[in-house]
């Protein structure tokens, strides 16, 4: 031991072990990957939370009965159930029902888009998905695209928790 502290004794060459090393920016591939993801996640959490608005309505309607047996409902079966519990609920005020019938057109166009991306994505080239259709047509999908998607689905989301 020569005395001298710890870092005197540290080969010099080493990099102090509290500096990390720099992790490289992520690769267009990675960055669609990831917007593809999240659309997915997007889509998953609005049919999470609109199921579990309707729990909440029904169980204020006095209706408690069990629904976990079930197969879990598709979003069209789910914005049919709301509407029909929105109606009950506001028998004199159309605006919700209005919202709702705004927001089922929105989202039939989105769930078009999302089965483009998840069926028909076939390639990324260039930081783009490029898909194709039902009728094999070809299209590119940008990533500003599918991050525009997947906020209108988290903006949806907070629309049908607000009713």
């Amino acid at each position: 031991m020569t005395g001298g502290t710890a870092s005197q004794d540290a080969p010099q060459d080493q990099a102090p072990a509290d500096h990390a090393p720099v992790a490289e920016p992520p690769s267009s591939d990675q960055i669609v990957h990831a917007a593809i993801g999240q659309l997915v996640l997007a889509w998953g959490l609005l049919e999470q939370s609109t199921a579990e608005k309707l729990t909440a309505m029904r169980h204020s309607f006095g209706d408690v009965r069990a629904v976990g047996g079930r197969a879990r409902p598709t979003i069209p079966k789910l914005l049919a159930e709301l509407r029909a519990l929105v109606a009950m609920r506001d028998r004199h005020d159309k605006q919700a029902l209005t919202t709702i019938a705004e927001i089922d057109g929105i989202l039939q166009r989105i769930a078009q888009f999302r089965l483009l991306v998840v069926d028909g994505g076939q390639a990324i080239e260039g930081g783009a998905l490029v898909c194709r259709d039902i009728k094999n047509g070809a299209h590119v999908v940008p990533v500003t695209l599918l991050a525009q998607e997947t906020n209108r689905l988290a903006e949806i989301r907070e629309r049908i928790e607000a009713l």
